[in-house]
């Protein structure tokens, strides 16, 4: 079970490019997810993990409860600048990829301490639907270390949600791995802040709770021209991105208007100055909005947006590799499919 998806995306990916109809693609798709899980189970049988599924919490695992053609299509790009000379071609994608972890733990994970009674522990981790599994089992492949468990938590007394998570506490792990990997690629969030202080006392030895000082993330206090531009400086942040959109982008497709119409969009809560910094560099002509919650979001459903995006995603050396990717690959069907988007725009075949 290392990745039981690489051969579904082949698949998908040539039902795709011939035409076959997405409902059909859709039960395939659930077919497939629903003998992987059966052999995930009988595999963990032995190690008493016990997993009660039935078929309609299946369908809700594979698909979020529902269409994954229409709910994950939020995107808005139009690329003024050529994405090949954005990006740096390299020949170890390994080493990019340790940049693209970067993004997915500011999007979906954390850096942090917390008291264990007299003791401290020390963590790095991440955490996503089950769905998502093979993704953490592809970044402890490229980090070679850490631990997934898998969980459930109660929505509500009829529904449970099945997630994984993926965490590094050795601190000898931490300080040869986690460390050097931070340190070449800084965080680009306000998460950097926790980053900084872990480090600090990990390097220091800290080790009881009571020499541990209170802390509180510090919130952002300047969004200018200067800072957008030092983020924007970075030669790490395509392939950063590609995690961060891993973890906060999102894919979709709707009616407006009687019109279908696809969009992108990408948001976090407390972190404006990224979220500038995202459309800036990827040039949308779009305002970022940040709702009551300080949630910052910038979206896009123009034509010229949507070429930016593409030329992005395409060019970039680093590729989604969790669910989303496909998502993305079904998201490419659906622009094929509206005029607005097909008429204007070389729409990349594969992905």
């Amino acid at each position: 079970l290392e990745d039981p998806y690489y051969n579904l995306f082949i698949i998908l990916k040539i039902l795709l490019i011939a035409g076959i109809s997405f409902l059909l693609i859709k039960h395939i798709n659930l077919l497939y997810n629903y003998i992987h899980l059966y052999i995930y189970v009988y595999i963990n049988w032995k190690k008493n993990i016990i997993m009660k599924i039935n078929k309609s919490k299946l369908y809700k695992y594979i698909i979020g409860g529902q269409s994954a053609a229409v709910r994950y299509f939020n995107t808005k790009a139009a690329q003024r600048l050529n994405a090949r000379n954005l990006i740096k071609k390299t020949n170890n994608l390994d080493e990019l990829y340790k940049a693209y972890i970067v993004g997915l733990i500011e999007a979906d994970g954390w850096v942090s301490i917390s008291k264990k009674g007299k003791y401290l522990t020390y963590e790095v981790g991440i955490e996503l639907h089950i769905r998502d599994i093979q993704l953490l089992y592809k970044i402890k492949q490229i980090l070679g270390v850490g631990i997934i468990k898998t969980y459930k938590r109660s929505k509500n007394l009829n529904e449970t949600y099945e997630y994984c998570r993926y965490n590094i506490r050795n601190k000898k792990h931490l300080k040869d791995v986690i460390l050097p990997i931070f340190d070449k690629y800084p965080m680009l969030t306000n998460k950097k802040y926790d980053y900084m202080r872990f480090k600090h006392h990990l390097i220091n030895g800290t080790i009881y709770s009571e020499n541990l000082e209170d802390y509180k993330r510090p919130l952002e206090t300047e969004i200018s021209t200067e800072a957008i531009n030092n983020i924007l400086n970075i030669d790490y942040l395509p392939y950063w991105l590609i995690g961060f959109i891993e973890g906060e982008g999102s894919f979709s497709s709707y009616l407006n208007k009687d019109q279908r119409e696809c969009s992108f969009e990408v948001s976090q809560t407390n972190s404006k100055l990224i979220i500038e910094a995202i459309k800036e560099y990827l040039k949308f002509n779009v305002k970022v909005y940040t709702n009551k919650d300080n949630n910052s979001r910038v979206k896009i459903t123009s034509v010229n947006d949507m070429k930016i995006l593409l030329n992005f995603m395409k060019y970039n050396p680093v590729k989604l590799l969790g669910y989303k990717r496909l998502q993305y690959i079904l998201f490419l069907k659906e622009l094929r499919s509206i005029e607005k988007y097909s008429k204007n725009i070389k729409i990349p075949s594969n992905y």
